[in-house]
């Protein structure tokens, strides 16, 4: 039988779409709660590990037999000069033992990621990690060999193979970066340190999702309401303004008692940064994170630059229209930052609803995306783990590639909201970027860059808000709570982003000078971005500053400034298919999500519809930042500022 992601999509879509109408019983009824052990949850709605593996035992077969293979990479040592033949065999091998791995790693984490209480899970998944050094020791030689070839042979090579021929860009990046590859002695200790450079972000993860306890707060029914990771997210968006408060104080005030710790793990992952820059011969950590990608650290700094030179008729107008709608003598502080500025009016959505209303959303992406979507929409066919429960990892994610002959499989953490529906059109939105370039790329290019990486979620997200708002256009009351999530998504997802990439850059900026990461620098860097801004209407709490420490993607490399990008891109693509229609929509998926990485990434980002390389399109997305300010301001004033 052919894996789910391989299977012709029109046998399975029209059943599918039918089913989507039929909301069955058992959602309908589950009332999602990330304290709820996992046995409790339907397990209608959890991923489907067994698409990989069919047991533990399978897997563990599989580990053994992929340790005994991995050595066999060094057959090719000093040969790939040979032949077309032999340089193609040797990336074959390569490509093949780079899929395995992946699989290895990608159920052991489906099946730790739910269950992080689970030590046991947390050995299989160290036991897998553990190949990767072994991995890049096996591997680490190559391309420093091929850059030892004559780029002439090599040319005269891909002429003679055909199959060959498709490495060529993969070749002329491997060239590009040529002053920045070691020898091959210097590049095996390069990947010998790869598990121990993980730590700190592992045990970021361990001591937040694991370790720590929250204390508990009294909710708007009187009971003791448990604070977690997972659960926050919730509790700082609560119609209630002391249920607000008390979360923010008893989340902030814990994370303050371990902020010694969050420093030193992330001072441990700035330094192997700074090793990296330095042994590699980089200027910066900026430019050694982004070199690869092909990004220029200015596309970097113009973002940051660009929006804070906006942020006065943006950020600061929309804390001052907060300010307004709720009524304040006072500044804003974080308790009404992220709850809805018109209470008692969002409905809750069961998952099934969720997914039918993002299939409506995303039709004018057109029938080839949206029979895949349905497919990965409905949890029968194992791509995604759809509610909370206790000790399963918060927020949600797509790894989309490791396992690219299964499918995708995305985590999330479905709480009901409006909010959760969105989150799930922007995870599948990332798994469809990775089915289609997986499946119209060969292995070399299959996944995508970091820069392209928020785009279609991003997309989604837009398109998803577009369609509510025409559907609600005659209820005031829901246009302006889709409103406020439509501000709520820029602010986070730009504004936010941007300033944890203006405090990723700075705190890097600072290290590289020889200084350590404190609690006190990092404390007060993080309150004076946020005062900047958020500006000079907003306040902040005393805790409110330690927010950083459990943000986990300082840990991934610059990795932030994507999502800003990434929405910048995906208004514009957005607003372009909704515009165009069909063509904006084949332009976007035929040059951007069946791309892969087989170009760079600013080139297929620019043959999509949007160059990044100038400052318009972040400057479109501040206007549509400001107009959604006062379209709002406009409709509430006119039905509620009378009173």
């Amino acid at each position: 039988m052919l894996p789910r992601s391989n299977r012709p999509a029109a046998r399975i879509v029209a059943p599918l779409l039918a089913v989507l109408l039929l909301l069955p019983a058992l959602a309908a009824a589950y009332t999602p709660d990330p304290t709820t052990p996992r046995s409790e949850v339907p397990a209608a709605y959890q991923w489907h590990s067994t698409d990989i593996f069919p047991d533990d035992e399978a897997w563990e077969a599989e580990l053994a037999a992929l340790k005994q293979d991995i050595p066999t990479m060094m057959e090719f040592k000093g040969h790939l000069g040979d032949s077309a033949e032999t340089l193609l065999k040797a990336e074959k091998t390569l490509e093949d033992l780079n899929l395995r791995l992946g699989k290895l790693y990608v159920y052991a984490q489906t099946k730790y990621d739910v269950n992080q209480g689970d030590s046991s899970l947390r050995q299989m998944q160290g036991r897998v990690s553990a190949l990767f050094p072994a991995f890049g020791e096996a591997t680490s030689w190559i391309e420093p060999e091929l850059l030892t070839i004559d780029p002439a042979v090599i040319k005269a090579y891909m002429a003679e193979n055909p199959e060959l021929a498709q490495f060529g860009y993969y070749f002329s990046e491997l060239w590009r970066q040529k002053e920045h590859t070691l020898g091959e002695g210097e590049e095996r200790i390069m990947a010998l340190t790869g598990n121990i450079r993980s730590v700190p972000g592992d045990a970021h993860e361990a001591l937040l999702g694991v370790d720590m306890e929250f204390p508990e707060i009294v909710g708007p029914d009187g009971d003791k309401v448990p604070v977690t990771v997972s659960g926050f997210s919730a509790l700082r968006s609560d119609d209630n303004y002391l249920v607000r408060k008390q979360a923010a104080d008893a989340f902030f005030g814990t994370l303050r008692k371990y902020e010694n710790t969050f420093s030193v793990l992330l001072d441990g992952v700035v330094k192997s940064h700074i090793m990296t820059k330095t042994a590699r011969g980089y200027d910066s950590c900026l430019e050694a994170a982004l070199s690869p990608d092909n990004i220029s650290p200015d596309a970097y700094r113009m973002l940051v630059e660009t929006v804070h030179k906006n942020l006065p008729r943006t950020m600061h107008k929309y804390v001052e229209l907060r300010r307004k709608v709720m009524g304040l003598d006072g500044k804003l502080t974080f308790p009404n930052l992220y709850n809805a500025m018109i209470e008692g009016v969002e409905p809750e959505y069961t998952y099934d609803e969720a997914r039918k209303i993002v299939l409506d959303a995303l039709k004018p992406l057109g029938k080839e995306y949206t029979s895949v979507l349905a497919e990965g929409l409905d949890p029968g066919n194992g791509w995604i783990d759809v509610y909370p429960n206790q000790d399963k990892r918060s927020g949600a994610y797509s790894n989309g590639v490791l396992a690219r002959d299964v499918h995708p499989y995305v985590l999330h953490n479905f709480d009901n909201s409006l909010d959760a529906v969105s989150t799930t059109a922007h995870e599948m939105g990332h798994a469809m970027h990775s089915w289609f370039s997986s499946h119209n790329q060969p292995p070399v290019y299959a996944d995508y860059t970091t820069f392209l990486a928020e785009i279609a979620s991003t997309c989604n997200e837009a398109l998803l808000t577009d369609y509510l708002l025409k559907k609600y256009d005659d209820d005031i009351d829901m246009k302006l709570l889709l409103l406020n999530q439509r501000l709520e998504s820029i602010r986070l997802t730009i504004f936010r982003q941007t300033l944890f990439a203006d405090f990723e850059l700075r705190f890097h900026e600072y290290a590289e000078q020889g200084n350590a990461l404190t609690a006190d620098y990092l404390n007060g860097l993080y309150a004076q971005l946020i005062q900047d801004y958020y500006g000079p209407d907003f306040e902040l709490g005393p805790d409110d500053e330690c927010e950083w420490m459990f943000i986990p993607h300082f840990y991934y490399n610059f990795y932030v400034f994507t999502y800003a990008t990434g929405l910048t891109s995906g208004l514009s693509l957005a607003e372009q298919i909704s515009d165009q229609g069909p063509k904006a929509a084949k332009r976007y998926i035929d040059n951007m999500l069946k791309a892969g990485s087989s170009a760079p990434p600013l080139d297929i980002l620019r043959s999509a519809g949007v160059d990044l390389e100038t400052p318009a399109p972040i400057e479109a997305a501040m206007d549509v930042f400001e107009r959604t300010v006062d379209e709002f301001d406009r409709l509430w004033t006119r039905k509620y500022g009378h009173k």
